[in-house]
């Protein structure tokens, strides 16, 4: 039922609603994609079309029955967390996140997940003064870098199986 590519987005919008308070419209924008994609449930529907501004309550409450409907099991916070920087890794080595962009909202996960080890190295890279200034690093020498911390990030983070069989 789902591709590769709709378990991706699942897990990045479990990551972002654990994020950021509410996050109704990345929600939103997740049923359209999946609508879009040729998942199709009433409530999926619903959520799709709810207009902005979004209201938090009835966008969470859609949210959750089409978790429901698709059997999808919605992890902790923290599991979500490490699975949105999971995400973020991975399309920051598929190319379709900008190593600069990237390691910034690897950062934030970082902070919101209180500084495991595992995000340490995102720190560190995420300063673009501290790299080019102290650690001599050129503009191109640090995405390497990043792309490497998220290559190691990616064996040891995984994602939670949300998905019921």
């Amino acid at each position: 039922m789902f591709s590769e590519s709709d378990k991706h987005e699942t897990y990045r919008v479990l990551g972002l609603a654990a994020m950021c308070s509410g996050g109704g419209e990345y929600k939103v924008d997740w049923a359209m994609y999946l609508l879009e994609s040729g998942v199709e449930t009433e409530n999926l529907a619903i959520l799709a079309t709810l207009l902005k501004p979004v209201n938090e309550f009835e966008a969470e409450d859609y949210f959750n029955r089409v978790l429901n409907e698709l059997k999808i099991i919605r992890p902790s916070q923290e599991a979500a967390l490490a699975g949105y920087a999971w995400v973020l890794a991975k399309d920051i080595i598929d190319g379709v996140l900008a190593p600069d962009s990237g390691v910034s909202q690897i950062y934030a996960v970082n902070m919101a997940l209180d500084y495991p080890g595992t995000l340490g190295e995102f720190t560190a890279l995420e300063d673009e003064w501290y790299c080019e200034c102290i650690n001599g690093l050129s503009k191109q020498k640090r995405r390497e870098e990043i792309i490497k911390a998220c290559n190691e990030c990616l064996e040891v983070l995984q994602y939670p199986d949300v998905f019921k069989a």
